[in-house]
């Protein structure tokens, strides 16, 4: 077992893992005044030009507000723009729209539209491993929310890369786990 999984992970010696072609799956949790909000997203990002990506994902809106909108659906749209600085760092510039419907007491479901504005560096310190730092700005139910997450991804082999952030959004902490495919 462990010489099979040596072989397989053999591959991420050669990986590529400085763009923007996968999709995700992320699962999240924040801690608030010893309570615990879980948060799950579905995505997928894809370059449509040397320095372009396009991107859209849908999940809990807490993704986007922590538990403000805690139980909510959202659905996130978003072009980006991405740069080589060297052969092991890459810089992105992101915006988004953001809609959101949300099950309100017993006024029925609400929707309401937003927007993120993303800054993210990635540098790979090793073949298979890159550090990510992310900055997002996020406007929804107007209610403004800033984030800061940081964390490893390793590249198990050219197509599968495993995720660990810690985020910490006005005030509060965080983490997500995330599940990458390339293509």
């Amino acid at each position: 077992m462990l010489a099979a999984c040596g072989l397989w992970s053999v591959g991420a010696l050669h990986a590529e893992p400085l763009n923007y072609s996968y999709g995700y799956l992320k699962s999240g949790e924040w801690h608030i005044n010893g309570r615990s909000f879980r948060n799950d997203t579905l995505g997928a990002y894809i370059e449509t030009g040397k320095h372009v990506h396009l991107f859209g994902s849908v999940g809990n809106g807490g993704s986007y507000t922590g538990p403000t909108l805690d139980g909510s659906r959202t659905l996130r749209l978003g072009i980006g723009g991405h740069w080589l600085l060297g052969q092991d760092s890459m810089i992105a510039v992101e915006a988004a729209a953001l809609r959101t419907s949300y099950r309100w007491r017993n006024q029925g479901r609400m929707a309401h539209l937003g927007w993120s504005a993303i800054v993210e560096y990635r540098y790979r310190f090793a073949p298979s491993w890159e550090a990510v730092v992310t900055g997002t700005r996020t406007e929804l139910w107007n209610w403004r929310t800033q984030e800061f997450a940081l964390g490893p991804v390793w590249h198990v082999n050219d197509t599968l890369a495993v995720g660990a952030f810690y985020r910490r959004m006005d005030g509060h902490n965080g983490f997500d786990v995330t599940i990458r495919t390339y293509y």
